[in-house]
């Protein structure tokens, strides 16, 4: 008699599983339909030995999933007799033996009831680990640290979760749950620092303070670690998600560069550059700060390794720290502005230098976008001219005024909008001189020569106008304007109709 050979058969309904979001119901009809098969199995080949038949079936596996799926919807009793079934202990191997412990050790993590915390602690306790692999006593002892931080007990839960990674070095959910304890820890202390503050008042505020931050900064120094080195062993998106809070826990290290930056500076050199990519604008925005020098060589492994991801943000963070430098006469702090400028510069140059085909296509490219998306001179007229129009309507449509007074006030501000379409039209049509000999500088010296062509003339004899030195055309400051508010306002609606037409001809797509 011969076996039927079913592991491919077991492995694939093992995947093939609703999402853990549906509905119980509809994971129970699936797995009744397969238990009627695992019952069909067993009894056909009842006649061979019981840890051979136990290789046919999948049957405590899939009532200890069906029980996850009971526990994560909150429905615990059922989850219990699911559990409570699972009698036949030969019938089960070493894995589904500890996925069924494990289920029943998180059964009793009830964060309402302590009493039921402290009986999942003592079955953990009480538990036999001889049978289980190392990353099986890791995951246990991990469990044990959660109920013990649970219960308070954070001293021993810390020695836990040490004995946890001891165990299983690579087990990634011991290093995630101890940076979680470790952060709670600094969240806790600094808020005990805080209301210690509020109630003794001012006596001894300095030195409590800086002795609470000191610390905060290593309980936080820990967590960052711990949760770097959980990325070191499994750059998966569960452990990434904690990098952005080691990016926030830096702005915990006081006024100087401490042992947060220390931190990440040694062990974020260990992980692979590509998982910082999303993070990037942060990154960046850390040049200007305290830990500017940790996250300069991170940023300096990114560059090299994925500059095409990290060419645009540079060179955008650079030109507005050195525009603000400027700005501010190059009277800026030492450790803010000028160092991440600086930083900045150092990183564009490492960029340049490692990848320098690389950088002038980069380079090439967004000088084309530039050339390309930049609005017609039409488009720009064309919203000038709309927003003058608006504000005239607006301002004819409130006029109540007696008649002299809504006379006076009418000149005036014609005569204030005159002086506007001057400084336009010296500002779209005024003669300039251009020795650029670049091929894209020539075609927009080409489009601006036909756009004074087709409208200088035409602009400067309706409004009255003179391009030349933006002044008003042949009338003083103090003369009366050559026109009245409706009629200003039905040759800027000519003037909007006419671009409009012109603007709607634009090619709705052009070739980079």
């Amino acid at each position: 008699k011969t076996l039927p050979d079913l592991k491919n058969l077991l492995n694939a309904w093992r995947h093939r599983l609703p999402n853990d979001e549906e509905d119980l119901i509809v994971w129970d009809e699936i797995f009744h339909w397969r238990s009627h098969m695992f019952q069909a199995v067993t009894s056909n080949f009842h006649w061979s030995e019981p840890s051979t038949l136990a290789t046919l079936h999948d049957r405590p596996w899939t009532a200890i999933r069906m029980a996850m799926v009971a526990r994560k919807q909150g429905m615990r009793d059922t989850a219990l007799l699911l559990l409570n079934r699972l009698t036949d202990s030969r019938a089960m191997d070493v894995s589904d033996a500890y996925l069924k412990l494990r289920e029943q050790i998180l059964f009793f993590n009830n964060p309402d009831n302590e009493l039921e915390r402290t009986g999942g602690l003592n079955l953990i306790n009480t538990t036999n680990l001889s049978y289980f692999d190392a990353s099986q006593k890791g995951e246990l002892f991990r469990l044990k640290a959660i109920f013990l931080a649970s219960l308070r007990r954070t001293s021993k839960s810390n020695q836990a979760y040490c004995h946890s990674v001891q165990i299983c070095p690579s087990h990634t959910k011991s290093w995630i749950s101890w940076g979680g304890l470790c952060s709670s820890l600094g969240a806790m202390t600094e808020k005990q620092a805080e209301h210690a503050v509020k109630t003794t008042g001012s006596e001894n505020t300095k030195e409590s303070r800086a002795a609470s931050t000191k610390k905060v900064a290593q309980y936080l120094a820990q967590a960052m670690g711990c949760f770097l080195e959980a990325v070191q062993i499994d750059p998966s998106e569960k452990s990434r998600i904690h990098l952005p809070k080691c990016l926030w826990m830096l702005t915990k290290d006081g006024l100087a560069p401490g042992v947060l930056c220390q931190t990440l500076e040694s062990r974020g050199a260990k992980l692979p550059p590509w998982v910082w990519l999303p993070w990037i604008p942060q990154l960046l925005t850390g040049l200007c700060r305290l830990e500017g020098r940790a996250i300069r060589a991170l940023l300096t492994r990114i560059v090299k390794a994925h500059p095409q991801a990290a060419y645009y943000s540079l060179r955008a963070f650079y030109l507005e720290r050195r525009d603000v430098e400027r700005a501010k006469g190059g009277n800026v702090p030492t450790g803010q502005h000028m160092g991440s400028v600086a930083y900045a510069e150092e990183l564009m140059s490492t960029l340049r230098r490692s990848h320098a085909s690389l950088w002038s296509s980069l380079e090439a490219i967004l000088e084309e976008l530039i050339v390309k998306f930049r609005p017609s001179y039409e488009e720009e007229l064309l919203a000038t001219i709309s927003a003058l129009l608006e504000r005239a309507e607006s301002h004819a449509e409130k006029q109540s005024l007696p008649d002299k007074k809504r006379i006076e006030d009418e000149e005036a501000m014609v005569a204030s909008w005159s002086k506007t379409l001057s400084r336009i039209a010296a500002k779209f049509f005024k003669d300039t001189e251009n020795t650029s000999t670049s091929n894209r500088r020539d075609e927009r010296v080409k489009k601006t020569v036909e756009f004074k062509r087709k409208y200088k003339a035409e602009f400067e004899q309706d409004f009255k106008v003179n391009s030349g030195d933006g002044q008003q055309n042949g009338a003083s400051s103090d003369s009366k304007p050559q026109f009245r508010l409706n009629q200003y306002i039905s040759k800027l609606q000519l003037w909007k109709q006419k671009l409009e037409a012109q603007v709607s001809r634009t090619p709705s797509s052009l070739p980079l």
